[in-house]
């Protein structure tokens, strides 16, 4: 028995290398792969019609062939039906990154082409911004009439001042829903008093009944009474803000006209001052337009007859030195 691990080896002398005969190999192309897959899309048998449904476990021989699309090698897949062990075979398909069926079964469904996209045109463009724009406009001319519309604006004569017609309108239903039902309460509360009346019974448990009766109805009224006197009291300082707001306004109004006549008078007599001349006339016109302290009540009653003509010689006065002194 030779060694197994041998370091050197036994040449003779007679060795020729080149007549040694070659060993040829086994097979030709890549080997055959086993693996394990499941199927890609359900497909039927052509010999047994059997149906294999999608992502059914198979061991397949995966075999690489010299096709390629785009430098991407096309893979064939070797299956047998699971009924009649018929061979079964199918491709890769990069174009549409799935799978073609070669031979021994059939796909139950097609898958659908997606259909190209065509590139649009001028004329296609222009309808279709005309289009947006036109959308555009309706939406805004809508908005500006809803603005418009008295149902979505803000109104003062709400009953918080706040809000839209619609939230009024809530408001106002959920009120009257609750007075009817307060006044059906009360409807049977006197019916069932008038009931124990008529049959009568025991007067103990007729006047406990009756007592209390009657305060649920006066607890219903008062209630009752209440909603009432808080719409009254809204209604008042509604109608008081507006009086109010009103008054404010005349008075401002009025402060302003007052002010207005005060500067133009002022203004008046200061032109009139700036054009005269002489120190004497100056003083004459200032004495005349001059306000003077209120008179005594004795005063008063003295020179109330002499009053107008004071005014009237003071005025004159003025005047004849205005005049003079345009004359100079």
């Amino acid at each position: 028995m030779s060694e197994r691990k041998a370091i050197n080896k036994y040449y003779p002398p007679d060795y020729d290398p080149s007549q040694v005969k070659k060993k040829r190999k086994t097979g030709t192309g890549t080997p055959d792969i086993k693996i394990r897959m499941m199927a890609p899309y359900s497909m039927r048998c052509l010999k047994c019609n059997e149906y294999i449904a999608q992502r059914r476990s198979f061991n397949a021989r995966k075999e690489v062939t010299n096709e390629k699309y785009l430098s991407t090698k096309i893979i064939r897949f070797h299956i047998t039906c699971p009924r009649c062990n018929n061979k079964i075979t199918f491709k890769t398909n990069p174009q549409t990154a799935g799978y073609t069926p070669e031979e021994g079964a059939v796909r139950n469904y097609e898958p659908k082409a997606p259909a190209p996209k065509s590139q649009e045109t001028e004329d296609e463009l222009l309808q279709r911004l005309e289009k947006e724009e036109n959308e555009n406009q309706s939406f805004q001319t809508l908005k500006e009439q809803r603005k418009k519309n008295p149902f979505w604006q803000k109104s003062e004569s709400l009953k918080d001042g706040d809000g839209d017609m619609m939230q009024n309108l809530e408001k106002k239903l959920q009120d009257q829903q609750r007075q009817q039902m307060i006044d059906d309460q009360l409807e049977e509360l006197h019916y069932r008093n008038s009931q124990l009346k008529a049959k009568g019974g025991d007067e103990v448990l007729a006047s406990e009944a009756k007592a209390k009766l009657q305060s649920e109805i006066n607890k219903l009224e008062g209630m009752k009474q209440e909603l009432h006197d808080q719409e009254d009291n809204e209604v008042a300082k509604r109608a008081f803000d507006r009086k109010r707001a009103q008054e404010g306004k005349d008075d401002k109004r009025a402060k302003e006209e007052a002010a207005t006549a005060e500067k133009s008078m002022a203004k008046a007599v200061e032109d009139l001052i700036t054009k005269t001349s002489t120190e004497p006339v100056r003083k004459s016109i200032e004495s005349s337009f001059t306000l003077k302290k209120k008179p005594s009540k004795n005063q008063a009653e003295a020179g109330q007859h002499g009053k107008k003509s004071g005014h009237t010689k003071s005025l004159a006065s003025a005047l004849g030195a205005y005049s003079s002194s345009d004359e100079e």
